[in-house]
This record gives structure tokens, sequence and C-alpha cells, in this order.
């Protein structure tokens, strides 16, 4: 099967430092996506989800690229990858989310996942503008 990825962009009117820190510091990440508990920013760090997921640190390239791992369809040992990457353009901050992996998922819950993330990940970058936004630079 080929390689099902979901890919959403959205640029803020924020600095590059500001994004970074949204994206991959718990207390922050809370404030527009969902609660993530982790220990250190670090690759392979263990990663536990609000919903009750797990999940990996996959990818610290500071102030341009975090990527993380998770299980999204339980009891299923499959995971995908999320990259957000950021590059800056006129406007700021274009922040863009890659989605991978469902390929790896069985049959009758990929459909489901794929729409629900793809649909997931739109509302989710709105919400990290909003945040973004209302704190200001």
């Amino acid at each position: 099967m080929e390689a099902v990825v979901i890919e959403r962009s959205i640029v803020v009117a924020a600095d590059r430092e500001q994004v970074w820190r949204a994206i991959t510091t718990p207390e922050y990440i809370a404030n527009w996506f969902e609660p993530i508990r982790f220990d250190r920013l670090a690759v392979g760090e263990a990663l536990t989800f609000g919903w009750g997921g797990e999940g990996s640190i996959a990818i610290v390239e500071p102030m341009e690229r975090f990527g993380f791992r998770w299980q999204i369809a339980p009891p299923h040992p499959a995971q995908t990858l999320v990259v957000f990457a950021l590059e800056t353009v006129p406007e700021g901050i274009r922040i863009t989310v890659t989605e991978q992996g469902f390929e790896a998922l069985p049959d009758e819950v990929r459909e489901t996942h794929f729409k629900n993330n793809t649909q997931g990940w739109e509302h989710m970058l709105n919400s990290l503008s909003t945040y973004l936004l209302s704190r200001g630079s």
C-alpha cells in the first residue's frame, strides 16, 4: 500500500522561538492541543498523552522540526509519525504538520483514523494559532 500522509499548514504572526516553545513544552502544548507528559525534550523520550495513549519523541531539531510517534488505534501497536516543521515567511512562521504511517493500521480502522486526524490537525493548527496570537510576541 502506498504511504498515506496528512499535511496541513498555517502561518502565524509570531516569532520562531515562541512557536518552538508552544510545540515542544508540555505546559504550553496543553493550552492548544492536549496534555502530553514527558521529562526531557530528547529523541527517544517516552510520551504519555492526556487520553492515555503512549508514544515517543522522534525528532528534535531546535527551532526547525519536532516530531513524535504515537499509537493512535490501541490496542493495535502501529504508530504514526507526527512532524511539525517551522519556516520563516514574510508574515511570520509557517507551521506545517505532517502525519504518516497510517498504512500500518488495520484496514478496518485506517480510514476512520485518517479522516479524524485530517480534521483534527486542521482544528489543532487553528487552536495553536489562536493560542500564539493570544500570547502576543
